[in-house]
């Protein structure tokens, strides 16, 4: 009886690494853009208007997240002014906003104009609508250090400036998937608001 279980067991091992592979690559929703033209290091992309749930918190890079995902995780979860659950996409995106302060977004669901998305229950939550607007972007894999985002970010600004680019505002990094998916199988993007 026992060995019986045990083939179970080591079968679960097997099958969960194939689960979890197969998570990672499912594409997750996005906002709309338009590719302009690829470059030396990243892509110029037109972005449609994008609604977000958004929150500052104050900490370093690793724990803003620790305090910004359960409020923003509230709103999309009903704990809002409607009661009900709000649809959300990739990316979950983080930037600075002052020398220890990030915001946080979330980016929703693009079917539901911003009047119809409810008001946070919290006052820390902010709705809103990023208006179109233009965008370099650098793709990556890997960690969700704070040490690797500045190495992405240092790159696309580097090459933003050689392709004669002039960034406009403060440059936003944009995780794709879950925590549970392996380093090597994250989407994670650096992006920099730019104008020609």
């Amino acid at each position: 009886m026992p060995f019986f279980k045990l083939k179970y067991w080591i079968l679960a091992g097997m099958l969960l690494p194939l689960v979890l592979i197969v998570l990672a690559l499912v594409r997750p929703a996005g906002p709309d853009y338009r590719v302009l033209e690829r470059a030396d290091g990243f892509e110029l992309r037109e972005y449609a208007p994008l609604r977000v749930a958004e929150t500052e918190v104050t900490g370093d890079f690793a724990d803003a997240d620790d305090a910004a995902y359960p409020r923003l995780l509230d709103y999309v979860r009903g704990h809002n002014s409607s009661g009900r659950k709000v649809p959300m996409m990739a990316p979950a995106t983080q930037q600075r906003a002052g020398d220890d302060t990030w915001l946080m977004q979330f980016a929703l669901a693009r079917e539901y104009p911003l009047g119809m998305l409810p008001g946070a229950a919290d006052p820390a939550v902010t709705v809103r609508e990023i208006p179109a607007r233009l965008v370099a972007a650098r793709r990556s894999g890997g960690g969700w250090s704070e040490a690797r985002w500045q190495e992405e970010a240092e790159r696309l600004r580097d090459a933003v400036a050689a392709a004669g680019l002039t960034p406009i505002g403060a440059t936003i990094f944009a995780r794709y998937n879950a925590v549970f998916v392996p380093g090597f199988l994250r989407r994670n993007e650096v992006l920099l608001p730019v104008r020609r």
